[in-house]
């Protein structure tokens, strides 16, 4: 069989053999060196990162608690005694001052008995006095005044046992407050320790929260703060209380903010927030990507030192908006890693970029090509 070939035939055979030289030259030849344009590490062995000099804005901080409202005083009023209940003179929430009764109980006997203790107790009194003259004149043993004296004593326990038999049939109001529950009515018969009713005080009321622990050390007896309540009050006072023993499950320490209240009104449990101001600070505005913890479990940020060494700055947060976050707890200024903070260690010594807000500039008068392109790597990773 014939072959016939045309010249298109022919110029592909060519064209192939000529690719075929091609690479067979390339890689028989000499290998090539390929340098990084854009070296992470500088000719001095130093890295380069970029570092923000910020300058912190002052701003009024507040601690911020949780918190619900609570009477000053809270009395649970229980029975001292097994009796009847015969009247009710305060209802619930109905205003009372110190000493109103407020229920009364069935007395029975007790009253003539207490009279006539006190009838008894007289007339000791009167033999005691008799003796003591006889005793004195000679005319009295030591036995016979010391027996006149015991019967005496057993006449004022006797008087004074049926005494607060008949005061316990009146419970009473403890101090000025609101009478927030009763839990007996006419007919009932309650025993010894039994809850009759409960009397709350608000004038003061109190507004209590949890501080946190890492609060603890900005919040102190007297300082002056206030409280939004649910409704969107505003009610001002003063810390009165900081437990010194942080809640053992919750870690948190027991607060209470007192606010005046002469009218005496006021509801226990309202949701509230207690606001205590603090001295001014310098606030910072970061990316949250720049947060870090050290080994310690300590939130802050990478910056350096006056040598260029690395350091841990210790921040705290303060508020949040959609831009970013608010720290504080680094000073009027601070020189802060913006690029680079992942790739060099505590204490290392490194090259730092300076950013501020109108330009950027290096640790040196003059930077060459290849730190401008490290530069822009550092911006790309």
């Amino acid at each position: 069989m014939t072959l016939h070939l045309n010249q298109g035939h022919i110029a592909a055979i060519v064209l192939f053999l000529l690719m075929i030289i091609w690479v067979a030259s390339g890689s028989l030849g000499p290998e090539q060196e390929f340098s990084n344009p854009r070296p992470l590490v500088m000719e001095s062995g130093l890295k380069r990162v970029q570092v923000e000099r910020m300058q912190g804005e002052a701003t009024q901080r507040e601690v911020l608690i949780s918190a619900r409202t609570a009477a000053n005083r809270r009395v649970e009023l229980r029975s001292e005694i097994r009796a009847k209940v015969v009247a009710i003179h305060k209802n619930k929430g109905e205003r009372v001052q110190k000493g109103d009764v407020l229920i009364e109980l069935d007395a029975r006997d007790w009253p003539a008995r207490l009279k006539q203790a006190k009838a008894n107790l007289k007339q000791r009194q009167l033999e005691e006095q008799s003796a003591q003259k006889l005793f004195a004149k000679g005319l009295a043993n030591e036995s016979q005044l010391a027996k006149v004296q015991t019967d005496l004593a057993n006449a004022e326990a006797e008087m004074i046992q049926y005494t607060l038999q008949v005061n316990a049939t009146q419970i009473k109001a403890p101090f000025d407050g609101i009478v927030d529950q009763r839990n007996v009515e006419i007919g009932d018969f309650v025993k010894d320790g039994q809850e009759i009713a409960t009397v709350l005080d608000f004038s003061p009321y109190l507004v209590t929260g949890n501080l946190a622990e890492q609060e603890a050390a900005n919040v102190h007896i007297g300082d002056q703060a206030y409280a939004i309540l649910v409704n969107g009050q505003r009610v001002n006072g003063h810390i009165r209380f900081v437990a010194s023993e942080a809640d053992a499950q919750t870690r948190t320490f027991p607060v209470e903010l007192e606010v005046k209240n002469p009218s005496g009104v006021m509801t226990s449990g309202l949701t509230a927030k207690i606001h205590v101001p603090q001295p001014e600070t310098h606030a910072y505005h970061v990316s949250p990507a720049l947060l870090i913890l050290n080994d310690e479990g300590k939130l802050g940020l990478k910056g350096i030192d006056e040598e260029h060494r690395v350091t841990f700055l210790p921040i705290s947060l303060l508020k949040a908006d959609k831009a970013g976050i608010w720290v504080y707890g680094l000073g009027e200024k601070a020189d802060i890693i913006t690029i680079g903070q992942g790739f060099v260690e505590y204490g290392e010594l490194v090259e730092p970029v300076f950013v501020t807000e109108q330009h950027q500039e290096t640790a040196e008068p003059a930077a060459s090509d290849a730190n401008l392109d490290t530069q822009a790597a550092l911006s790309a990773g």
